[in-house]
């Protein structure tokens, strides 16, 4: 999803991730996406060091179920400025909440004081 714009001087760089061997922009889409409309074929970039490798590794996974694989795969995604807004912050929000609840299930199951008694387990 992306929104129209027409302006590109002095951008700011956009963020990367070295995932697998790729580099995934967790930040400057849309920058990255004017560029190459503008014909550019390189942007500045900085190493993103927020520490969300596994929340970034979830939406690697939903960019390829949507077969998204390049800022490209956008076009037939962009939007009004405003439809963009409402459909961004609302797509975020559930999956940020999906993935909060999808990262506290697996740490559950990995840290063994979380873990359960069943029926079988000895208490003394």
């Amino acid at each position: 999803m992306l929104y129209q714009s027409v302006e590109l001087n002095n951008v700011d760089p956009i963020s990367i991730l070295a995932f697998g061997n790729c580099l995934l922009i967790t930040d400057g889409h849309h920058r990255a996406y004017q560029a190459l409309l503008a014909g550019r074929d390189t942007i500045s970039a900085e190493w993103d060091r927020d520490g969300g490798d596994e929340l970034y590794h979830l939406y690697a996974q939903v960019c390829e179920e949507r077969k998204i694989y390049s800022v490209l795969d956008l076009k037939n995604h962009i939007l009004p400025q405003d439809e963009y807004e409402a459909k961004w912050y609302n797509w975020c929000e559930g999956f940020n909440q999906a993935t909060t609840l999808l990262l506290k299930r697996k740490a559950d199951e990995t840290d063994p004081t979380n873990r359960s008694c069943t029926a079988s387990c000895s208490l003394l």
